[in-house]
């Protein structure tokens, strides 16, 4: 999906900044039981469960999808399925929205003139970050919940990490963090996510990975840092913010013709 790279090509020294730290790599093997599982996961949760909408300026960097990304965007998300984010650049009008409420999603790419309608969110948010959540499920992975309504089934102990098997086939990774248990990690849809930096036990870090390309030992085709900044919990977000009123004179695209097209290069603010 290289031809719907909307955000920002990654300078050398923003890529060392945001894509280098080693990759988290979460222990392997059956583990012993772990009877409390279900406690311990309640309390790591309570904060991120309370969450019906936020909204956050989130500063991208990382490879999503194979390209280099680096970047601001502007979200809000809420329930149900409801979702509008905005590529800023360091001047002028955002490059992108892309906004989604339940069974409707459309994308505007605004230096194109082009707009996409009439395609699921979740194929969407992958063309343009190569991760492919809907609205509720990228609320979820920002928040620390890992997946809308986790329900723990099962628990075990592998050294210092307590895992989490949540119903759906997601996993999460519990980890004693300054005499809390915390979501430190997960693992779902085939990514990696990474939690850190809490604040009353929602993360302001995230960082979602894929296996490299392959399965050998090359660079993922997704490693996506994301810091949250300017957060606001359960503000009221009405049905406006997830519309969009595109100017008329805007050509319609397939998903299919954005992807063919070449990458839409943005200016970023100087680092």
């Amino acid at each position: 999906m290289s031809g719907l790279r909307v955000l920002w090509i990654c300078s050398a020294a923003a890529l060392a900044a945001g894509c280098g730290s080693t990759r988290l790599v979460l222990p392997d093997g059956p583990g012993s039981p772990y009877p409390g599982f279900e406690r311990l996961f309640a309390a790591a949760v309570s904060e991120c469960r309370r969450v019906r909408s936020v909204e956050a300026l989130i500063r991208l960097s990382g490879r999503g999808g194979g390209a280099a990304l680096r970047g601001r965007v502007r979200a809000g998300l809420a329930e149900p399925a409801s979702m509008r984010l905005e590529g800023l650049a360091p001047f002028g009008a955002p490059v992108f929205y892309l906004v989604a409420s339940p069974g409707d999603a459309t994308l505007w790419l605004t230096r194109e003139a082009r707009v996409v309608t009439g395609v699921p969110a979740p194929d969407l948010l992958a063309g343009l970050t190569g991760i492919p959540f809907g609205p509720d499920d990228l609320r979820a992975v920002l928040t620390g919940c890992l997946v809308p309504d986790p329900r723990p089934i099962a628990g075990r102990r592998l050294g210092d990490w307590i895992a989490v098997d949540l119903a759906g086939g997601a996993v999460a990774w519990l980890r004693e963090i300054e005499g809390e248990h915390h979501v430190a990690a997960g693992t779902r849809d085939g990514l990696t996510i990474e939690y850190g930096e809490f604040r009353r036990r929602l993360p302001r870090l995230v960082r979602v990975s894929s296996a490299p390309a392959g399965g050998g030992g090359g660079e993922p085709l997704t490693d996506l840092t994301a810091r949250l900044s300017q957060v606001s919990l359960n503000v009221t977000l009405g049905a406006e913010a997830f519309s969009l009123a595109v100017p008329a004179d805007v050509a319609p695209a397939t998903l299919e013709e954005l992807r063919g097209a070449g990458p839409l290069e943005v200016p970023v603010e100087p680092t």
